[in-house]
């Protein structure tokens, strides 16, 4: 029995290093049942995703193209622990300038994902603030695999569009299609050397004090990115504003009923009351917004419209929404504007129950 067991984890070890690996309780699946999202089937290249959240998933036929770790809309989906090692060595490389190209490419790189399309906004904007890097598409012409390059194209635009184009063209090159890399500085064996060390001791240069432990979450690049974000307002190295996308919200309809904040996956959204005004407000918190959607789609009022990209200081970590609301008559909790000094659904019911 215990033999059996020992024999499970180990297989169930080698398997989490080998495929992605979901996280139920991100799941749009697992927030709402209204919507069904099937984004990681539908973008399954190999067709070893046949149900969504990783049920019943046919981890012989995945070819490690992490699409559905990059298009799952609530980073619900984490890569395999082989792929995040590789990220890892990208980012804690201590040379300046980084080589990317995709696994087709002879060129010698420092990262090289199944395809350019796989690779998340968050990684260029990281890439851009913590020195240089060089992107190259010469395997891109005529390749199979070119249906993904849209993907790729919105990730670039929207990193470039977040920093800035003037900040982010300074530190990251776009090639033309068909030019290569050019060849690495170091020698292969220092190349790979300092690789091995910015993996180990490069990482924990840029990590927070409070997460030095690299862990392997769909959101990782993100953290970082917000950390680099951070240090760079003491150093200068942060452009002035940062381009986020958010959700659009219609202050005259939104009265703060709290679904949105309650059914967010990265609790992004918060109903807030300013005391001294006496005014709500929907904050959203763009560093740990996905842009899923579901704030949108569960809306019961229709408030929350779309997403669009609007600037922020550097400095200033949320969108202040002001909604018009009032208060409930016994907790002072939001109520639609025309039930002013009327009880909230939840006091009416505790005083059902009472009764």
């Amino acid at each position: 029995m215990i033999e059996k067991k020992l024999i499970r984890m180990a297989i169930q070890g080698l398997t989490a290093e080998d495929n992605p690996t979901f996280i139920k309780s991100k799941c749009l699946n697992a927030k709402q049942r209204k919507y069904p999202c099937t984004t990681c089937v539908d973008v399954c290249s190999s067709g070893a995703l046949t149900k969504p959240s990783g049920e019943e998933a046919n981890w012989d036929k995945c070819v490690g193209c992490n699409l559905c770790v990059h298009k799952c809309p609530s980073a619900a989906i984490s890569p395999s622990y082989a792929d995040f090692k590789r990220l890892l060595q990208l980012v804690g490389t201590k040379r300046e300038t980084r080589m990317i190209a995709c696994q087709l490419s002879d060129s010698d790189k420092d990262y090289a994902p199944w395809c350019l399309g796989v690779i998340r906004w968050e990684l260029f904007a990281s890439l851009a603030l913590s020195g240089k890097a060089i992107i190259e598409r010469a395997a891109c012409a005529g390749c199979e695999r070119a249906a993904c390059l849209a993907h790729f194209e919105d990730s670039f635009t929207q990193a470039r569009q977040f920093l800035g184009e003037e900040f982010f063209d300074a530190r990251v090159t776009l090639l033309h299609v068909g030019d290569s890399l050019p060849p690495i500085d170091l020698s292969r064996r220092e190349a790979l050397k300092s690789l091995a060390l910015g993996a180990g001791k490069g990482v924990e240069a840029i990590l927070p004090p409070d997460t030095k432990k690299a862990e392997n979450d769909p959101l990782f690049i993100r953290r970082l990115l917000v950390h680099q974000l951070q240090r760079g307002l003491t150093n200068g190295q942060t452009p002035e504003y940062l381009s986020w996308s958010v959700p659009v919200v219609d202050g005259s309809v939104c009265w703060g009923c709290g679904i949105c904040e309650h059914v967010c996956p990265h609790q992004a959204l918060t109903v807030y009351l300013d005391e001294e005004d006496n005014q709500r407000y929907l904050l959203h918190t763009p560093e740990r917004c996905t842009n899923c959607g579901l704030c949108q789609s569960i809306c019961p009022d229709e408030a929350i419209t779309g997403f669009d990209y609007k600037q922020l200081p550097a400095r200033v970590k949320f969108f202040p929404n002001p909604i018009q609301t009032a208060h409930c008559a016994q907790c002072a909790g939001p109520v639609r504007p025309k039930d002013a000094d009327q009880l909230c659904s939840r006091c009416q019911a505790s005083r059902k129950k009472r009764w």
